[in-house]
């Protein structure tokens, strides 16, 4: 029997591009170290006997080049440092330190890392419960992606899995509770494409791989990304976000088998084709725990939301979310999806295939109305707070900063559960998790 969806341990680790790297660590470095941090520089730079530079991951655990935890699992926390100099190879090196007193570090172990850029640097309870295991994404300027296990047992920092991928996540599938699974999603190898997953886990106190399942051979063309979320019994279950060609985006579901060992795809009742049930036409549109309750929910473009007048038609979208976690096909909430600015806002059930939306008259943003048009519900609006004229009349709430711009939110027309106050707590910033 499936066991479906055990409690989420990590959020998944999304992978961001090279140039994320490049404008974190632009504006991180220049601020002076102190503390800790400073002396595990100095410790660094006295073994290296000249100046390290340190590198900041631009996702994962750790958005520093200073990584502190037990790694070991000798009860003392140990430190790991990012860096590159300027007399060996332009590759990043990790350093593990030893503590050695009060704010006093030596370096014990120095390994090469892969490329010039580290993409991911997080940490996980792979082996066993006490140690932790370092995870190092790399990518290269042609933009491949490596990952990189390290494990360190307090005198050798050994490299147990070296993989080229396109994205990760760490949480515990198998539901053994004392330690964490790791499941990649590897490079496309045939002309047909479809994607492969590689589940590695801990077993009789060895981390390593312990499946490769195949999905949608002649579908997908690569993996956009990893979740992970609990369902209706607590289980632990995985969605991947794969494309299918260069602009449109589909899920697949994939559940643990504890009765095999193996994760399975997994089918929710009524759902014959997962494909074309989760069709989504915009890039943006990943899935993601919407409501913050644990689970997974995944986008769905319609067509029978209700009208959307042009020019809206070409910016706005009518969305169901679904989580399908249970027999009955799950929860769903419905809203509109603002392509410009990729917000989603939900709207009652009720208004579902019974309003139109058109352009407000300042053109900053839309109405939403009765099916006919002839009373407007709310306006939703994204204008600059510091321009006069965008003060308008009428009593507007702030729901979101958009860069320098403010969304706004009014209710025009009292609508049974369309008040501000749901729209502020209904309205997502889908570019942050």
């Amino acid at each position: 029997m499936l066991k479906k969806i055990a409690a989420l341990l990590l959020v998944p680790v999304l992978l961001a591009g090279c140039s994320a790297a490049g404008d974190v660590e632009t504006l991180l470095r220049a601020p002076q170290l102190s503390g800790e941090s400073a002396a595990l520089q100095k410790a660094l730079n006295n073994y290296l006997g000249g100046s390290a530079t340190l590198k900041y991951p631009a996702s994962g655990d750790f958005l520093s080049p200073f990584a502190f935890g037990d790694w070991d699992g000798d009860g003392t926390d140990e430190a790991a440092v990012l860096y590159t100099t300027d007399t060996t190879s332009s590759n990043v090196w990790l350093a593990v330190l030893e503590p050695t007193g009060e704010s006093s570090w030596r370096v014990s172990r120095v390994v090469e890392g892969l490329t010039s850029e580290v993409q991911s640097f997080s940490a996980a309870h792979l082996r066993d419960t006490s140690s932790q295991q370092l995870l190092a994404g790399y990518v290269s300027p042609q933009g491949d992606q490596y990952l990189v296990v390290y494990q360190y047992d307090g005198d050798t920092l050994s490299t147990v899995i070296s993989k080229s991928y396109t994205d990760m996540i760490v949480a515990d599938f198998t539901g053994k509770g004392d330690t964490q699974d790791l499941v990649l999603a590897l490079p496309p190898d045939t002309e047909l494409g479809g994607v492969t997953l590689q589940l590695l886990t801990a077993n009789d106190g060895e981390f390593r791989s312990t499946q490769t399942l195949n999905l949608g051979e002649g579908v997908y063309s690569s993996c956009a990304a990893l979740h992970a979320g609990t369902g209706s019994d607590d289980g632990m279950y995985l969605v991947m976000d794969a494309w299918t060609g260069t602009s449109s985006l589909v899920s697949d579901i994939i559940l643990y088998d504890e009765a095999t060992g193996f994760l399975q795809p997994y089918r929710p009742s009524g759902m014959s084709d997962i494909q074309r049930s989760t069709l989504r036409y915009h890039r943006e549109l990943l899935s993601r725990d919407l409501d913050d309750n644990g689970t997974v929910d995944i986008p769905v473009e319609i067509d029978d939301g209700g009208t959307l007048q042009t020019p809206m038609d070409k910016r706005l979208s009518f969305l169901l979310w679904k989580d399908y976690t249970s027999m009955a096909g799950g929860n769903s909430k419905f809203g509109v999806y603002d392509s410009e600015y990729n917000i989603f806002m939900e709207l009652p059930e009720s208004m579902h295939g019974n309003i139109l939306i058109r352009s407000n008259q300042s053109g900053t943003g839309w109405l939403i109305c009765n099916a006919e048009g002839t009373t407007v519900y709310c306006e939703m609006r994204v204008v600059d707070p510091a321009d006069n004229a965008a003060t308008g009349v009428g009593n507007y709430l702030r729901i979101a900063n958009i860069g320098s711009q403010q969304l706004q939110a009014r209710v025009v027309t009292s609508y049974y559960g369309l008040s501000l106050d749901f729209i502020s707590q209904n309205t997502v910033l889908l570019g942050s998790n």
